[in-house]
C-alpha cells in the first residue's frame, strides 16, 4: 500500500493497533525517520539498565498520543524502529559480567594479568561494536533518511555520530546532560559512557560542543573544558542563579544558540533532565532541566534557521517500573518530529 493510502485510512485518535514505534503504520521504506536501538551497557560505572532502554521505550510508545501542537501531522514523516541485534545484545551481557569482576579487582586495587586481558578484550569487542553502530546509522543515511540512535548507555553514540560526519561534514553538537563525558579512558575503558564527548573531540568529530545542563563533573573536565574553544559548557548552577536574577529562558537560549554551527547533532542523555523525570537512569544528579526546556530549545535552534541533522536518546533505564520508559518515548516522539 502507497503512504498517501496509509495515512489516508489512518486514525491518529485510536490507540495504538499494532507492535510498530508509537503504533504508526508505516514499514521501514515508507518512514522518515529510523530508530537504530542500541541496548549496550558494558562501561556503565554506577546504575545499569540501559541496555533495556530501546524495548522498553518501545513499549511505552503505544501510550503516547500522537497530536504535537507545533508539528500536528509530524507523525506521518512515519518513524520505524530497527530490529534489535540479538547478537550484539548477547556480546554486551557477557561483556557486562567481564567489565564487573574488572571493576571489583580495579575497587579493591588487585587488578592482575586475568584483568589485563578481560579489560583489553572489553575494548576491542566495544570497538567492534562502534563500528557496527557507524555502518548500520550510514546505511540509514544513504537510504536518504533521518537516523536517531536510542541507547543504551552514552557511549553507544560514537558510532552514530561517526556516520552523520562522513555524511554531513562539519556540525556541532548539542549535548543534553548532567556530566560532560570528557574522561579519558575512564576506569580503563576507552570507550567509556563517561568518555564519549573525549573521543568526538579527539577524533575531531564536531567542530564544537555545546553543553547544557552540566552539574556533575571532576577537575580534570573543568580544566578541558576551560581549555579547550571547542567548548561551551552552561552550568546548570551558572543557568538557574541567572535565572533567579531575573534573566528567561529565552535570553538564555539565545546565548546557547550562539555556540552552535549551521548543523548541528543532538545528543541527548536523559539524565540531562530533573531526576523526577528518570529516577532509574545510571547516574541521577539533583536539579537538571525540565524536558519543555529541552523542547523549546530545540525550537528555538529550528528557528534561527540552523538544521539539525540527527540525534541520540540515551541512559534510559527503566526501572520496576514504567515511567522513566514513558518519559523516555515521549521525548524520542517530541524530538523526532523536530527532526523532519
Amino acid at each position: 500500500m502507497e503512504k498517501q493510502d496509509l495515512i489516508a485510512g489512518f486514525d491518529p485518535n485510536e490507540p495504538a493497533l499494532n507492535n510498530g514505534l508509537f503504533g504508526l503504520p508505516f514499514d521501514a521504506e515508507q518512514s522518515d525517520i529510523h530508530v537504530l536501538p542500541a541496548p549496550w551497557e558494558v562501561t556503565v560505572s554506577y546504575g545499569s539498565g540501559t541496555a533495556a532502554g530501546p524495548e522498553e521505550i518501545l513499549n511505552a510508545s503505544a501510550q503516547v498520543d500522537l497530536y504535537d501542537a507545533k508539528y500536528p501531522k509530524g507523525w506521518q514523516q512515519g518513524m520505524f524502529m530497527l530490529e534489535e541485534d540479538e547478537r550484539w545484545r548477547k556480546t554486551g551481557e557477557g561483556l557486562r559480567e567481564l567489565a564487573l569482576e574488572y571493576l571489583h579487582a580495579l575497587e579493591i586495587d588487585e587488578v592482575g594479568t586475568e584483568e589485563e586481558k578481560s579489560l583489553d578484550q572489553i575494548n576491542d569487542k566495544c570497538t567492534a561494536f562502534h563500528l557496527w553502530v557507524e555502518k548500520r546509522i550510514g546505511q540509514i543515511l544513504d537510504q536518504g533518511k533521518k537516523a536517531v540512535l536510542l541507547g543504551g548507555d552514552h557511549s553507544t553514540s560514537l558510532g552514530a555520530i561517526r556516520a552523520h560526519k562522513s555524511k554531513f561534514g562539519d556540525f556541532g553538537i548539542l549535548q543534553i546532560d548532567a556530566h560532560a563525558d570528557l574522561r579519558p579512558a575512564y576506569e580503563g575503558f576507552t570507550y567509556s559512557h563517561a568518555s564519549i564527548m573525549y573521543n568526538v573531540l579527539k577524533e575531531q568529530l564536531a567542530t564544537g560542543l555545546t553543553i547544557v545542563g552540566l552539574r556533575d563533573y571532576c577537575h580534570q573536565e573543568a580544566d578541558f573544558i576551560e581549555s579547550d574553544p571547542r567548548i561551551h559548557a552552561f552550568t546548570d548552577q551558572e543557568v538557574k542563579a541567572a535565572r533567579f536574577e531575573g534573566k528567561n529562558w529565552a535570553d538564555q537560549v539565545a546565548e546557547i544558540i550562539a555556540t552552535l554551527p549551521q548543523q548541528v547533532y543532538l545528543s541527548f542523555d536523559i539524565d540531562g533532565l530533573n531526576p523526577s523525570l528518570c529516577p532509574n537512569t545510571g547516574t541521577p544528579v539533583p536539579g537538571g532541566m525540565e524536558l519543555e526546556e529541552v523542547v523549546y530549545l530545540i525550537d528555538a535552534v529550528k528557528a534561527s534557521g540552523r538544521t539539525l541533522i540527527g540525534m541520540d536518546l540515551v541512559e534510559v533505564s527503566p526501572g520496576e517500573d514504567e515511567w522513566d520508559a514513558n518519559v523516555g518515548a515521549r521525548a524520542l516522539y517530541t524530538l523526532s518530529n523536530r527532526l523532519s
